[in-house]
C-alpha cells in the first residue's frame, strides 16, 4: 500500500516561503529591508490618516498658474503606488489608473490653467492595525469662495508601515443624479 504523503503542495510552499525569509527575520523584516511607505523625509503629513487626506486637498488646491508641491505629494504615496483618475464623459464613465507623477502631469495641463480649490465635505475612516480607508467627500471650487462645480467621492488606501501612514491608491467618482452622495458623506443631507 503506498504511503500518503505528508505534506500538500500549499503547505510545502508556505514551508519553503518561511525557511526563505529566515534570514531576513534576523533584519526585523522578513519582506525587505526597506519601510513600505518608502524613507521617512521627516514630515508630519503621514502622522494619520487625517493628515493625509488633508495634505492631498492643500497640495491640488491653488489659483490659476500656481505651482503645486508635487514633490511633497510624493512623499505622501508608498512606492508603486496608483492614482486612478475618473471623468463621466460623453463616451460615459472613464477611469486611467496611473502612478503619482503621471497625476501631477495630467493635474498640471488640465488644471494649471485654471482655479481649482478642493475641500473636504466629510470624512469615513475604517482601519484596523496597520492599513485604513478612508471615504473623503469633496466639493471643488474655481476660487476658494466660488460657486461649487463638482462634488464625489474619494477612496484611499492607507498603509502605516511602522513609522508614518502612506497611500497605496487612491481614486474617486463624481456626483452624479444617479448615484448622489450617501448622507453620511454630506454635510447638506440630514
Amino acid at each position: 500500500m503506498p504511503r500518503k504523503h505528508l505534506f500538500t503542495l500549499p503547505m510545502t510552499a508556505a514551508l519553503l516561503a518561511l525557511a526563505l525569509a529566515a534570514p531576513a527575520q534576523a533584519q526585523n523584516n522578513p519582506l525587505g529591508a526597506t519601510a513600505a511607505c518608502g524613507p521617512d523625509q521627516g514630515a508630519t503629513d503621514g502622522h494619520s490618516p487625517q493628515t493625509v487626506v488633508k495634505a492631498l486637498y492643500e497640495i491640488v488646491s491653488g489659483p490659476a498658474g500656481a505651482k503645486k508641491d508635487w514633490e511633497r505629494m510624493y512623499r505622501l504615496f508608498a512606492p508603486g503606488a496608483l492614482v486612478t483618475a475618473t471623468t463621466h464623459g460623453a463616451g460615459g464613465f472613464l477611469a486611467a489608473p496611473q502612478t503619482p507623477r503621471q497625476f501631477a502631469d495630467l493635474n498640471d495641463r488640465l488644471l494649471g490653467h485654471r482655479g481649482f480649490f478642493e475641500s473636504e465635505v466629510a470624512q469615513q475612516v475604517h482601519g484596523f492595525g496597520h492599513i485604513a480607508h478612508v471615504y473623503s467627500s469633496y466639493e471643488t471650487r474655481d476660487r476658494p469662495d466660488g460657486p461649487v462645480r463638482v462634488r464625489g467621492v474619494n477612496s484611499l488606501q492607507l498603509l502605516h508601515d511602522g513609522a508614518r501612514w502612506c497611500v497605496l491608491s487612491i481614486t474617486w467618482d463624481a456626483e452624479t443624479a444617479a448615484h448622489p452622495i450617501p448622507a453620511a458623506l454630506d454635510r447638506a443631507k440630514p
